[in-house]
């Protein structure tokens, strides 16, 4: 198998990827696009395809959760003793995305956000940090997508003892429970709601 490539900065992320691109991090300026999402085909081709459809459209609606906010309303609690926030959810499923790190023989768990002893799985935000998060996030995203790519489902990820297959599906299970969060979060905020 052959090197596969870095991953890019979350600086290189942020300016390639004009969909989900950060505008700017104005105080009371919204920071974040509203991405296009495409709902995943009922008919699927193959297993792997449905697999990446899935959890494609729940990276992407995470990514609308959050869309239109700013820095301010990111950060905003969910309700006490709770920590939970949609950046704070951005947060954390950068580096859940490490599940797909380990193929690129890189993990590392910690990889898109500084470390703080006791910090809460990546809960702990700071507004004026809204952008670099988000880029952060979509490093996270596309190191995952080059560490699994033309892999086998059966693949045994290295250091672990789950195959491909189990990662995609609790990495769907993973989005779609904390996507379940952040619509009440999103609700919260402005009334918005729906997927």
């Amino acid at each position: 198998m052959g090197e596969l490539p870095r991953s890019p900065t979350p600086r290189q992320v942020q300016t390639r990827w004009s969909r989900y691109r950060a505008v700017g991090s104005l105080a009371g300026v919204s920071i974040w696009s509203v991405p296009e999402r495409v709902e995943p085909p009922n008919n699927p081709i193959d297993e792997r395809s449905a697999l990446e459809d899935r959890l494609e459209f729940q990276r992407t609606t995470l990514l609308l959760k959050c869309g239109g906010l700013t820095p301010q309303q990111l950060v905003l609690r969910s309700v006490p003793p709770s920590s939970m926030s949609l950046l704070g959810l951005v947060r954390h499923l950068s580096g859940v995305e490490a599940w797909f790190h380990e193929y690129d023989g890189q993990p590392d768990h910690l990889y898109f956000w500084d470390y703080v002893p006791g910090a809460a799985k990546g809960f702990d935000v700071d507004p004026t940090r809204a952008a670099d998060d988000l880029a952060s996030y979509q490093a996270s995203v596309a190191r995952s997508r080059a560490a699994v790519a033309g892999l086998a489902l059966d693949e045994v990820s290295p250091g672990e003892d789950y195959t491909l297959r189990w990662i995609y599906l609790h990495m769907i299970e993973e989005y779609a429970r904390h996507n379940g969060h952040a619509d009440l979060l999103r609700e919260r905020i402005d009334g918005a709601t729906g997927e």
